[in-house]
């Protein structure tokens, strides 16, 4: 009985990951273009303001609520990482 609860999971994962594929086919033939997510990912990469990025990544790439909160902390710690020092970076004996 739990093996068929561990496969019906599985198959309710997978059935969802496919329809974000069908999603990303549908929002691409809609005009969102690889050009516009390669700019907003080199401007990601470029700025130190990650947090106001994260939602265009969100909507075009139709996070799951646990992928956005992961990249709001990877954006946390890369924010936290900008704001130090560069004295903090090196060991001065």
């Amino acid at each position: 009985r739990d093996a068929l609860r561990v496969q019906l999971e599985s198959l309710k994962d997978e059935r969802a990951r496919v329809s974000r594929v069908e999603g990303f086919e549908e929002r691409f033939k809609e005009g969102v273009s690889i050009e516009y997510l390669r700019n907003v990912l080199i401007k990601y990469i470029e700025t130190q303001d990650h947090a106001k990025l994260i939602p265009v990544f969100h909507t075009l790439l139709d996070f799951t609520p646990q992928e956005k909160q992961r990249l709001e902390a990877a954006s946390r710690r890369l924010d936290a990482t900008w704001n130090k020092p560069v004295s903090s970076f090196f060991s001065f004996q």
